[in-house]
């Protein structure tokens, strides 16, 4: 596999003891799973292709190093080259729980109102270590960019992500629905820590309600001019019925139109903390769940942005 790069790598054994499965694609980038012959996953390997350049995989290296120390955010652990290759692939933590749109939208699993405030303090905190300890914006929030391993969520995906105060353009990428919606009216508009808090708005809404918003994931790319215009004209989801009111109205402040009325992610922690000390219990989402993963799901579902 060629010799890694980065101190603290992990250990490879002989092509002959592994395999390799595609897991993932998209126009920049392959994703595969890692396995040794016993079929025991080991690690997940991304592999840059097609339109990356070679800033753009810079850039996702250096600002993966920075983020590499917190429990929610998906571990890197080097780069190698795979066999046959000329350039370095990043050899990531594999998440053998697949992706939280995955997890959402599968109806055998109960998501009781603790587990879905408990994913949505994880997914907070991640973005509060972006923030306030690093000072990146991670700039493509949604479903499929969250993981999860042993019942923990873990933020994943850095090649949109920027250093804030940078020159962050948009240039419109991203998933819709959780897109800043101040990226539709210019291509050339600066993502801000408030793009990234806009796109958790609405990841916390689809934690109560397990449904893609404005039923995104089943729309033709013809009637996404719709519901971009939808977006610009204030068009928000409604809340699910019985959900908390005070993370409803945690929600709604995230989503606001505007990047300076959204609250800043020390305010949103903090709020959460709040609605925890209530102890309050929605009922029609209060169904008693322990998370397990599934066999044989290892990141099977790992999104790469277009």
């Amino acid at each position: 596999m060629g010799q890694t790069m980065i101190q603290d790598d992990p250990h490879f054994t002989s092509w002959a003891k592994l395999r390799l499965d595609e897991i993932a694609s998209g126009p920049s980038a392959l994703v595969y799973n890692v396995r040794w012959k016993d079929n025991i996953s080991k690690f997940a390997i991304k592999k840059f292709i097609g339109n990356s350049s070679k800033e753009s995989i810079v850039n996702e290296i250096y600002l993966m190093k920075k983020v590499n120390s917190h429990l929610n955010i998906i571990q890197f652990y080097g780069l190698t080259k795979l066999q046959d290759e000329k350039n370095y692939s990043l050899v990531l933590e594999n998440a053998e729980g697949g992706t939280l749109g995955k997890y959402l939208r599968d109806d055998t699993i109960s998501f009781e109102w603790e587990s879905q405030l408990r994913f949505a303090k994880e997914i907070a905190s991640a973005i509060s270590w972006l923030h306030v300890d690093v000072g990146i914006v991670h700039g493509d929030l949604h479903p499929n960019n969250i993981l999860i391993s042993k019942g923990t969520i873990k933020l994943a995906d850095f090649g949109c992500s920027c250093l804030k105060g940078s020159n962050c353009k948009s240039q419109v990428q991203g998933v819709i629905p959780y897109m800043d919606p101040k990226c539709f009216k210019t291509h050339s508009y600066c993502i801000t820590e408030k793009s990234d808090i806009y796109g958790l708005g609405v990841l916390f809404w689809e934690l109560t309600s397990r449904k893609s918003p404005f039923d995104f994931e089943k729309r033709t790319k013809c009637e996404h001019h719709s519901i971009i215009m939808k977006i610009r004209k204030g068009g928000r989801e409604k809340p699910v019925e019985d959900t908390n009111d005070k993370f409803v109205a945690l929600y709604e402040k995230c989503w606001h139109h505007e990047p300076h009325k959204r609250p800043g992610i020390s305010q949103v922690i903090s709020e959460l903390n709040n609605i925890v000390s209530d102890n309050f219990s929605p009922k029609k989402n209060n169904v008693s769940t322990t998370f397990t993963p599934k066999k044989g799901g290892a990141n099977e579902d790992l999104y790469l942005s277009d």
